[in-house]
């Protein structure tokens, strides 16, 4: 199980994994759903991780106040004692959690030397420590504690005109400083894309999917392309068309097709057969079209299965063919559909 669980909204991706990367940095094994499939696989993940993280983070921005499942996710944290909430967005937390004291996270673009970033980090460790201190900081901080905060400006002060009188003094020996040209400044290599992050960067420009770019990201999160891949998982929409899909099927419909007469007429009973196959197929055509064209669907498709026909003779004089065929009918019709597109 892994140490820190993100609970966010899904329109927050692009921003929420730049977290994910620098507390992944820090040390700390993070969950978040990303790429579990939904269904009762992804339920019991989030069960079993929300249940077992020592430390729940909780993402608040303007979509995530009011999604029900962030809100029920961060009370479980809230009941464990072990939120730790976040502000990406200029927004009051939801009833319930405004008297939780919330990070301020707004506009952080992934610095980790950014002074919120530590007081961030202080918090979260704090929290999966139980409020203690590490051994490494405490030294530190008790060191703080006794100096007077009275003498430290005298101090500096006084430090500082002892440094600049000696300065004015070695200068004034030395005369005038040669002027010495400034070294070039070093040209950065340019970084090298290997051929499997540039496959998985092309897919995720083919695909303009969410999933791919955060699949890049999660594979490369400091690759050539990180930063334009998390600025298209920044510009996610969701757009609705109209499209033809293949229908449901009428399958295996037993049609009935009947030929008979005197056998003076002279027909065999393999032209009677075929006649009531005829007959079989015809009925099948019509009604398949009378489907479609009364549902407002388009491309109607009908099979009709053979099958040997049943001939009998009741007496000398007629001769009766009945095909008792199966028949299945296809269309397309039109639906509705969501899709999301990043970048």
């Amino acid at each position: 199980m892994a140490d820190i669980f993100i609970s966010y909204k899904k329109e927050d991706a692009g921003r929420v994994i730049r977290m994910v990367e620098a507390l992944r940095a820090d040390g700390f094994d993070v969950w978040w759903d990303h790429g579990i499939k939904a269904g009762s696989e992804w339920d019991r993940s989030i069960h079993k991780e929300l249940y077992a993280a020592r430390v729940v983070i909780a993402i608040w921005s303007h979509a995530s106040v009011a999604a029900p499942w962030v809100k029920e996710e961060a009370t479980v944290g809230k009941n464990r004692g072990v939120l730790v909430p976040a502000l990406i967005d200029e927004v009051d937390p939801p009833l319930g959690f405004m008297m939780i004291q919330a990070a301020d996270l707004i506009g952080w673009q992934g610095d980790r030397d950014d002074p919120r970033w530590g007081f961030f980090l202080e918090a979260v460790r704090a929290t999966m420590y139980g409020g203690a201190m590490r051994p490494a900081e405490a030294p530190v901080r008790a060191a703080r504690r006794r100096t007077s905060p009275f003498l430290l400006p005298v101090a500096a002060v006084a430090l500082i005109a002892v440094i600049g009188v000696a300065a004015w003094a070695f200068l004034s020996a030395r005369g005038p400083a040669p002027v010495v040209a400034a070294p070039p400044t070093p040209q950065s290599a340019p970084q090298q894309i290997t051929a499997g992050e540039q496959r998985m960067w092309d897919q995720a420009q083919a695909e303009k999917s969410r999933q791919a770019f955060q699949s890049y990201l999660v594979g490369y999160p400091n690759g050539a392309y990180s930063q334009r891949a998390r600025d298209a998982l920044l510009m996610c929409r969701t757009e609705t068309h109209e499209v033809w899909k293949p229908g449901p099927d009428v399958a295996n419909q037993m049609v009935r097709g009947v030929s008979g007469g005197p056998l003076s007429s002279g027909m065999t009973a393999e032209q009677h057969c075929a006649k009531a196959k005829d007959e079989v197929r015809a009925r099948a055509k019509l009604m398949c079209e009378t489907i479609v064209t009364n549902g407002g669907y388009r491309n109607a498709k009908w099979t009709v299965a053979d099958s040997p026909c049943d001939c009998q003779r009741p007496n000398n004089v007629v001769m009766n063919c009945i095909a008792d065929l199966a028949y299945s009918c296809r269309w397309e019709m039109k639906v509705t559909e969501r899709t999301e597109t990043c970048g």
